[in-house]
């Protein structure tokens, strides 16, 4: 087959399976596995490639088309610019906790040398961006899982970010080694969908960890541990902010306010769902 005929059998069978974008899913395993782009294949169309490439693609659309995600795939994605290995067991970064970050980016500026502390920290993408947006600010990485340590801790390497350390730890009992009142801020992109409803995700969610995930019953259980138990970690002045689903946040609010946090507001997406949650510690 072609080239041309190998991306128009991708582009049908992801929409045969309804894949959200399928033009879109076709081009990248095609310019990932031929080096092809866009442009390059309106000229380059009528080449045939190697038999192993192809069938190294081939295998991938079938993947792809069975719901696997194409993150997975790709080996690699990317977060506000910044490229990160992905794989099975670790979180694919969403374009969604961007409102976290920037937000964060935004109130560290004028802290000099800020200490920060990005709680399930998966591929890393929060505690890079932050990294990169402020090469002096010291920078801690916490992440339980084995898989997703591995991936945080290349993605490290990869971005050359010298003033992040990575920690292999568990949010509900790491607080308990820090001193109080040690960061400027506090971060984090949590599990926070309810157990029952993982079950009911799209297949492409499915295959992603579901250490990531799953929030307990009520999706809260992250929050409650790391509003209330890493406040006292927060200098004044300081905050914590975190990414929500927004069908949590009246209870995300409420356990703010009930810890007196000031100055509790919500962010909204470009979708317009409430998506992150920031409180000021006094």
């Amino acid at each position: 087959m072609t080239l041309s005929e190998l991306y128009r059998k991708a582009r049908s069978d992801f929409r045969n399976a309804e894949i959200d974008s399928p033009q879109y899913d076709a081009m990248c395993l095609i310019e990932h596995f031929f080096g092809v782009n866009r442009a390059e294949l309106v000229v380059k169309g009528d080449k045939s490639p190697k038999a192993e490439i192809e069938a190294e693609f081939l295998t991938a659309v079938e993947k792809r088309s069975s719901g696997y995600p194409l993150q997975y795939i790709l080996g690699e994605w990317t977060f506000m610019d910044i490229p990160l290995f992905v794989g099975e067991g670790v979180l694919i970064p969403r374009d969604d906790t961007e409102i976290l970050v920037r937000e964060a980016i935004k109130r560290v500026r004028g802290v000099e040398n800020p200490k920060i502390i990005d709680l399930c920290s998966g591929t890393g993408a929060v505690a890079i961006a932050l990294a990169k947006a402020y090469p002096k600010a010291e920078i801690l990485a916490v992440e339980l899982s084995d898989k997703a340590f591995s991936y945080l801790k290349e993605n490290i390497k990869r971005n050359a970010c010298e003033n992040i350390k990575a920690i292999k730890g568990d949010v509900f009992r790491l607080y308990e080694e820090f001193s109080d009142s040690g960061f400027d801020a506090v971060l984090s992109n949590p599990p926070y969908i309810k157990t029952d409803i993982i079950a009911t995700l799209a297949k492409e969610v499915q295959h992603e960890p579901k250490l990531a995930l799953d929030g307990g019953k009520d999706g809260m259980i992250f929050y409650n541990s790391i509003i209330e138990n890493w406040k006292g970690k927060v200098k004044r002045n300081g905050f914590i902010g975190v990414e929500i689903g927004e069908d949590l946040t009246n209870e995300t609010v409420k356990l703010f306010k009930e810890n007196n946090f000031e100055d509790v507001y919500v962010l909204k997406d470009m979708a317009g769902l409430d998506r992150a949650v920031f409180g000021t510690v006094h």
